[in-house]
């Protein structure tokens, strides 16, 4: 048995999309070719498993909660920085923001649903990996 771990080629996508349907997930098959990482398991010529990573960014803010302008003028600051950080995020090929609302801010979830946000799956589970600076060295 012949087992190579390479990178993604365009003439994967075919095999990947039978993998894709045949796994019975309801969602789109992303643009493989726009991820930076992609590793196909061939296995005696055949595909067998594909292992790709798309650039998505995690969001941060940090909003001074001191008395410096209204809600709504606080509200306008956040739309005016999400506006220009999406842009710069689209001109480095990011695919996608996730934004992590801790307890006890549910009403800014429902606000930012406004700026394009929307709830991951609820019956998914999302999990992190932190790739630390030492280990990319």
């Amino acid at each position: 048995m012949d087992i190579q771990i390479r990178n993604y080629t365009p003439s994967d996508l075919q095999a990947i999309q039978r993998i894709h349907e045949q796994n019975g997930i309801d969602y789109r098959l992303p643009a493989l070719n726009r991820f930076p990482v992609n590793k196909v398991l061939d296995v005696d010529g055949m595909i067998r498993a594909s292992y790709g990573l798309q650039h998505t960014v995690e969001a941060h803010l940090w909003l001074d909660s001191e008395a410096w302008t209204d809600a709504e003028g606080k509200w306008a600051a956040v739309k005016a920085l999400d506006k220009e950080v999406t842009e710069d995020a689209a001109s480095l090929g990011v695919s996608s923001i996730v934004c992590c609302v801790p307890p006890g801010y549910e009403r800014f979830g429902r606000r930012i649903r406004g700026l394009g946000f929307k709830e991951i799956r609820p019956d998914w589970t999302v999990f992190t990996k932190e790739i630390r600076d030492e280990v990319i060295t």
